[in-house]
């Protein structure tokens, strides 16, 4: 039996996509979710999880803070992301990290499953529509994301900038001083060739970092 652990913020999502793995004999969720800190949580009372599932609409900061420490406080447990997005630079970074699969929610229940099976074996699963993305951007190399090269840290003060939030507020959210947040500003505005923070917002927004709602 494949145990899985449900994440996903809107409770009638988890609701429902719990009651469809539960029609598959080999599949039980053992516990559901509102976010990975939670998973976390319940990964660790249950001793086992074979599988946490990820169903998100649009990956953020907190989903790429979140799937890094899912993979490194449960290392035994497999993380496999469902989200709208299928834009090449975070579904790229979090596959690097180790997150084992990623499908779109466009992917039926059935696919849900195999992705499950696949990964509980060890192998990694991508979906359709993202596996297109991926080839094609091998193909054309000129389509590949400036934010690419960006460490975790830069990712994390680039999103938060993009977002509209203050030195200060970024700096107490990374537990950084305001002089290295500021160092990493000035370090990604050279990296990425642009002048001010509403310019690296419109970076972000045109490759697909940043959901245009997440703006103040």
């Amino acid at each position: 039996m494949i145990s899985v652990i449900l994440v996903d913020d809107y409770a009638l999502l988890r609701a429902g996509i719990h009651r469809l793995l539960s029609e598959s004999t080999d599949i039980k969720v053992v516990g559901e979710a509102e976010d990975c800190e939670q998973a976390i949580r319940l990964a660790r009372s249950n001793g086992c999880s074979d599988i946490i599932l990820i169903n998100v609409n649009t990956p953020s900061l907190a989903i790429l803070d979140g799937a890094s420490r899912l993979l490194r406080q449960c290392p035994d447990a497999r993380v496999l992301l469902i989200t709208s997005d299928v834009d090449l630079l975070i579904p790229s970074r979090l596959l690097r990290d180790g997150v084992a699969g990623y499908l779109t929610q466009h992917c039926t229940i059935e696919e849900l499953r195999i992705a499950i099976r696949a990964v509980f074996q060890g192998k990694r699963y991508i979906g359709e529509a993202l596996a297109k993305q991926l080839a094609l951007g091998q193909l054309n190399k000129t389509t590949s994301s400036p934010f690419e090269g960006l460490s975790h840290r830069e990712m994390q003060v680039l999103m938060l900038l993009a977002q509209g939030k203050k030195v200060s507020e970024i700096s107490g959210k990374l537990f950084l001083s305001p002089k290295t947040i500021n160092t990493y500003r000035h370090r990604l505005l050279g990296k990425l060739g642009v002048s001010t923070a509403v310019e690296l917002a419109h970076l972000a927004i045109r490759h697909g970092v940043i959901d245009v709602r997440n703006l103040q």
